[in-house]
């Protein structure tokens, strides 16, 4: 269980982090909702043909289905999808440190909403020192004159709220047991929206000849943002939020941003001042702190249950077996 949970964590944490420079690759060539669209529709089939394959995958009941449908819509045309239209106008590793406000909303969410979690100073003082850290990242971004700069920053922040929304609404709903079906669902239902958006909006007429369209750059870029990000990414995520808390997995909004910046400056030279790396080293110190402390209850609680459970030993006959989970299979911290 350790392994799977490192390589998750890994998965949602660097490879969304390289995500936000293979989609600077895709827009400079496609337009942004034509490029969310192809990639989450590619993305989608991929995943549900492979739950097809996989044994023992049950389908989904209609409610599942469109339980999945709905909140695909939420996070990914209403919520991630900005994403693709601010990195237009902004520089990718500027979009990551927005979009990391993601597990601030999520952990205030779980406290204050679902009340499955406590708000607990040892948490909440992490995330505000994250927080305090983004001034440094972002720097003197924004000059005057840069209003749809402005916009497009404004936009990827509620595009944050709506997706910690989203997050939180997953915890309580009924899905499918296949975290390959979810996903798949949800990328299909949303990249079909999008693509009509797509039209609505005219971006056909902004398509670039086929040559630059089936180019290195776009293909390189929507290869990784279809196999990496979205069918290994995306499969990783709704498998920890089935055996973490959210609040936990947002935590990978403070790495992204960390991993975005590290790819930006090397590979497309995009401009880092010490005081941003200063601002960076705070978020990624916020991450440890963060994890940590929602991590004590959780291992803490896990040693009583044990010791409690075990205590009957001597009661149980040979044959006898402990349940294997310790809590609820619907509650925050189902094993």
């Amino acid at each position: 269980m350790l392994i799977k949970r490192v390589s998750a964590y890994a998965a949602v944490y660097l490879l969304w982090g390289g995500s936000y420079l293979a989609v600077r690759l895709v827009v400079q060539v496609i337009p942004p909702m034509l490029a969310a669209s192809i990639r989450y529709i590619l993305s989608g089939l991929i995943l549900l043909l492979l739950s097809l394959v996989i044994r023992g995958s049950i389908l989904p009941s209609r409610r599942q289905i469109l339980n999945s449908v709905l909140s695909g819509i939420a996070m990914f045309a209403f919520g991630y999808a900005v994403v693709f239209w601010a990195e237009v106008h902004l520089t990718s590793w500027l979009v990551a440190v927005l979009i990391s406000t993601t597990s601030l909303w999520t952990y205030l969410g779980e406290c204050l909403v679902l009340r499955t979690n406590c708000l607990r100073a040892r948490v909440l003082i992490p995330l505000i020192m994250g927080m305090a850290g983004m001034p440094f990242l972002v720097g003197a971004t924004f000059h005057r004159g840069q209003m749809l700069s402005a916009i497009a920053a404004g936009a990827v922040l509620v595009a944050a709220f709506v997706w910690s929304a989203g997050t939180l609404t997953l915890k309580a709903i009924e899905l499918p047991s296949s975290p390959l079906q979810t996903a798949g669902l949800q990328l299909t239902s949303s990249g079909s929206l999008l693509l009509a958006i797509s039209r609505a909006l005219h971006e056909g007429a902004h398509l670039p000849s086929i040559g630059q369209m089936f180019s290195y750059q776009p293909l390189l870029g929507m290869t990784y943002l279809v196999l990496g990000g979205s069918v290994v990414g995306f499969t990783a995520f709704h498998w920890l939020l089935s055996h973490e808390p959210a609040s936990l997995v947002s935590t990978a909004a403070y790495v992204n941003p960390i991993v975005a910046m590290m790819l930006g400056i090397g590979l497309v030279h995009e401009r880092c001042s010490p005081m941003q790396i200063v601002g960076a080293a705070t978020i990624l110190a916020s991450v440890i702190l963060v994890w940590r402390a929602q991590r004590i209850p959780t291992e803490s609680k896990s040693r009583k249950d044990i010791a409690n459970a075990t205590s009957f030993r001597p009661y149980l006959g040979e044959d006898d077996t402990l349940p294997d989970t310790i809590y609820s299979p619907g509650s925050t911290y189902s094993q």
